[in-house]
């Protein structure tokens, strides 16, 4: 059976073949004995093979890759296929129906309920038995609803078939009205097949939701870190597949880089709870009212103008309001007017996200270069390392010192100082103790220009 559902086209062309040989069987044993039961058989038999038809051109179709005219791929021939099938089967229950009452009430020619009529509809019903189990398993495995219907039309032709042998039971036991009543039969189980076959259909086709699919995404989608809300989730159904979007929001400030990876994630996560989704994912800025730093940063990077913002500090006045100061990192060969312009605009952007600022103070700054010369000249400055690796572990906060490298830029020392403390301090705590060290640092070894400390647990 999995060989089988490699080959989803083969199993389909099979049962076109078979559909072939039942409609000619039918017609023939039909047009010999008279039955209205077996010819109504015949007349939905080759309904059937239409429909076998379509879904074999249907599978077929679905499987081609997406194109420039069908970018959401061909899943939906599936479903067309099923509805199809589905209006053939009620517009041939509705033939069969109407001819079956003729006969119960005004009568009808004679039927011959011979031997090979009753071997026809045996076989016939371990054919299709047969045929109605092969499609569904393999249906399933590929998730294919032109197969899948299919299979529920066999189903019925089971269930047709056996109140046609019943018939012609009845009618070689004197019931000369069986036939026409199991023919009626057949029309009844025809029309509920179908029309719950068409109607699911239908209901795919016009992008019902797949029942729970939604819910069962929107709770995947909130246990991936980085989402603080899940706004909105569709899927709909197309062939064997599914195609969804979803609106996600995060952090304001979150990077392109952090932004891509978050959506990768997401995708991963509902591939994981629904493996056949395609699904598109549309990242917003959540607003955090209380985080003003964050609104400030958020408003410049609306402003596009400021490479880099920093050392953003939110005061608030004894009257409530607001004052803002901040660095601000540009273009290195900006002119100050250019500069001054900059500035201007990130100002009224910070006033727009909050109006209760009064007064705004932007340091500006030039853009450090991309790259900057410079040597390690740590091993021939040995005694300048170990002096400022002593002054380092002076610090009562400090377990060690980790590293010292020393650089030489442009004739000046600039020493790079790793030191460890207790993993259990806050990230204020530690930066003070940084600050602390460079403050020391340069006090103490002032042939040091600069000194960048990092504090690690």
């Amino acid at each position: 059976m999995n060989r089988l559902a490699s080959r989803p086209v083969l199993v389909a062309l099979a049962s076109v073949g078979i559909g072939i040989c039942l409609v000619v069987a039918k017609v023939v044993v039909g047009l010999l004995t008279g039955s209205l039961g077996i010819l109504s058989e015949a007349v939905h038999s080759l309904f059937d093979l239409a429909a076998s038809i379509f879904t074999l051109l249907a599978v077929r179709t679905a499987r081609k890759p997406a194109d420039r005219e069908h970018p959401y791929g061909h899943g939906r021939a599936e479903n067309l296929a099923a509805f199809a099938e589905g209006i053939l089967l009620v517009i041939t229950a509705c033939g069969i129906g109407f001819e079956a009452i003729r006969r119960l009430v005004a009568g009808g020619p004679p039927v011959d309920p011979t031997g090979y009529a009753f071997v026809l509809l045996i076989g016939t019903l371990v054919i299709e038995g047969g045929r109605a189990v092969v499609l569904r398993r393999v249906g399933r495995l590929v998730s294919s609803e032109a197969m899948l219907a299919d299979a529920t039309d066999r189903v019925a032709d089971v269930l047709a078939n056996a109140g046609v042998l019943v018939g012609l039971v009845g009618v070689r036991m004197g019931l000369v009205w069986a036939d026409a009543a199991a023919a009626l039969l057949v029309a009844v189980v025809i029309v509920r097949a179908a029309g719950m076959l068409a109607w699911r259909s239908g209901d795919i086709l016009i992008d019902r939701a797949p029942a729970g699919a939604e819910e069962q995404l929107r709770e995947a989608i909130r246990g991936v870190d980085g989402v603080r809300e899940v706004r909105s989730v569709r899927v709909r159904r197309s062939g064997p597949n599914l195609i969804g979007d979803a609106s996600i929001a995060t952090g304001r400030m979150l990077s392109v880089e952090a932004a891509s990876a978050l959506v990768k994630d997401v995708k991963e996560m509902a591939h994981r709870v629904l493996p056949r989704l395609d699904l598109a994912v549309a990242v917003e800025g959540q607003e955090q009212s209380g985080d003003l730093v964050e609104r400030i940063h958020a408003a410049a990077a609306r402003n596009g103008g400021v490479r880099d913002l920093h050392n953003v500090t939110v005061e608030r006045e004894a009257d409530g309001s607001l004052h803002l100061t901040m660095h601000a990192k540009l273009p290195r060969d900006e002119t100050l007017a250019m500069a001054s312009k900059t500035s201007r605009s990130l100002e009224q952007s910070i006033r727009a996200e909050l109006p209760d600022v009064t007064r705004i103070d932007i340091h500006l700054e030039p853009m450090d270069p991309d790259v900057v010369p410079g040597q390690d000249v740590t091993a021939r400055n040995a005694q300048l390392a170990a002096r400022m690796r002593r002054v380092v572990e002076s610090h009562p906060e400090v377990k060690r010192c980790v590293d010292v490298e020393l650089s030489d830029r442009h004739g000046r020392i600039h020493a790079h100082v790793v030191a460890e403390a207790a993993g259990e301090i806050d990230l204020e705590h530690a930066h003070r103790i940084e600050s602390e060290l460079e403050e020391m640092i340069r006090r103490e070894i002032p042939e040091a220009h600069e000194v960048v400390t990092r504090v690690t647990a």
